[in-house]
């Protein structure tokens, strides 16, 4: 067989292997275009250049000038780049862990006002009246402070139910579960987040564990789906900013993108999720595991239509407990149909990918002193020097704002590598004049790390300029036009 025989065989044999793979990713309704791929690894510093992407796709070759994938034909998004990167998370055992079934379904026993099914209550009811849990750790709400979570060891029905619904603050779970194990309690019911499911897992795993404790102890973990916790003093600040409190909520939900806060009156206070991002936990933006991957049973509303819940089977014992709550007629399930579980699948990889796109590692907020330095001339960068700082795609202005003291700008380093004594100069411009100015520098700026300067504005003001320099030359260079961010602020509401 000849050289070129051979060459269209392994032709075909490429295409017919390419044409599967995109067909499969068709069906699966993926959108994983190259430019996903730029944004999330090349662009975030954690590309291993081994050149999975370029051989696997014919319009894109490697950059020998900026050692980068790129494009050299129209990307058609079939998504094929993406998931043959290593760095990617596209496998549905790296994404929600392994497990033997999901379920969507919901409690029977109308006594149980849940977040959604009621499954977990109904879990750990039947747990207590068939003898085979002593007592389960729930949360309650605390009574002095509405809503403050409580975390606690029960035994009795009527505690179990005052525990159902969600609360959206972190609680410490842990210490309720040490404490009765160190009072002689042998099965206990655990539900918690991902982090308080980790924590329970690393014990009975660790070779530094407590092992004295654990070694008679079995504990039956029910994860809870979570993708943030939320500081309670925090939320109780946002509340009073907005005419409310604890005491006026009857309920809270995370639905489509929006934290909604139900009100006894019938109201409600809606916010997107990110809007609260100031009153997040800061380890949320480490966080991975959406669906608490170490438990016996993860449960969840991401899935699932409203009143029901979405089950995710993990191991034997989780196994046999549902279905046996089930057959006792504690809860009614189905199987969870397959394009259901894309919507989980999506969501965990939002949570995924904070390994490699880290919003903020850091947040710093530099504030300008009130009196600044005055400069009789404004020099703004040259249009060779934009057009180079654009090509570097050094860093990135994520936001301007203001209000009637301040205007403020965050940004960001997303050069995918860390930046040393970068220049930051900042000035009120009128007439093409600087009236204001201020200066500071940034000594290391690591990359995804998210800066926020705030600079008090001068009277009369109409624009504003930034401009960031590191040892390279000029990495940012825009002017703020007051008028306009006002129209777009009003345009908002």
């Amino acid at each position: 067989m000849s050289n070129t025989e051979d060459t269209e065989k392994e032709t075909e044999s490429y295409l017919e292997s390419f044409k599967y793979a995109g067909k499969r990713l068709e069906a699966e309704e993926r959108k994983d275009s190259f430019g996903k791929l730029m944004r999330e690894i090349v662009d975030s510093g954690v590309c291993t250049k081994c050149s999975a992407c370029v051989a696997t796709c014919d319009v894109l070759i490697w950059d020998p000038i900026t050692d980068r994938p790129k494009l050299s034909g129209k990307c058609t998004g079939c998504g094929i780049c993406y998931n043959q990167c290593p760095r990617t998370i596209t496998t549905i055992p790296g994404l929600i862990g392994e497990y033997k079934a999901a379920f969507t379904a919901k409690a029977t026993n109308t006594e149980i006002k849940g977040q959604d099914g009621g499954v977990v209550t109904a879990l750990l009811l039947y747990g207590l009246d068939s003898k085979l849990f002593d007592g389960v750790i729930v949360t309650l709400k605390s009574k002095e402070e509405p809503w403050k979570p409580i975390p606690k060891y029960v035994t009795s029905k009527e505690e179990l139910l005052e525990s159902s619904g969600s609360i959206y603050c972190h609680s410490q779970t842990v210490i309720p579960l040490i404490d009765s194990l160190r009072k002689g309690a042998h099965s206990i019911g655990f539900v918690g987040t991902p982090c308080n499911i980790d924590s329970v897992d690393k014990m009975q795993k660790s070779p530094f564990g407590l092992l004295k404790l654990f070694m008679r102890a079995n504990i039956f973990k029910i994860g809870l789906f979570c993708m943030d916790s939320f500081s309670y003093e925090g939320l109780s600040g946002f509340l009073a900013d907005n005419n409310s409190s604890w005491n006026n909520v009857q309920k809270c939900s995370i639905s489509k993108g929006k934290f909604i806060f139900h009100l006894k009156n019938g109201e409600e206070i809606v916010r997107k999720v990110h809007a609260l991002n100031r009153y997040k936990s800061s380890s949320c933006y480490y966080c991975t595991d959406l669906t608490s991957e170490h438990s016996d049973i993860s449960v969840g509303s991401v899935g699932s239509a409203d009143g029901y819940s979405t089950v995710l089977i993990r191991t034997g014992l989780g196994w046999e407990l549902f279905q046996d709550a089930i057959d006792n007629g504690y809860i009614e399930a189905k199987p969870l149909e397959r394009g259901k579980l894309r919507f989980v699948l999506n969501l965990a990889k939002m949570k995924k990918q904070s390994l490699y796109t880290i919003k903020s590692r850091r947040k710093f907020v530099y504030q300008a002193p009130q009196e600044v330095v005055e400069r009789p001339k404004y020099e703004p960068a040259t249009k060779d020097d934009i057009i180079k700082a654009a090509a570097r795609k050094m860093v990135k202005l994520v936001k301007t704002d203001l209000d009637n003291k301040f205007i403020r700008f965050i940004v960001t380093n997303s050069s995918g590598e860390t930046l040393d004594n970068v220049k930051v100069h900042i000035a009120s411009v009128q007439d093409f004049f600087e009236v204001a100015s201020w200066e500071t520098n940034i000594k290391v700026w690591y990359p995804f790390e998210e800066l926020e300067f705030e600079y008090p504005r001068t009277k009369d003001d109409t624009e504003y300029l930034i401009q960031l320099n590191d040892y390279k030359g000029l990495v940012l260079s825009r002017v703020a036009n007051i008028q306009k961010i006002l129209e777009k602020k009003q345009a908002k509401k």
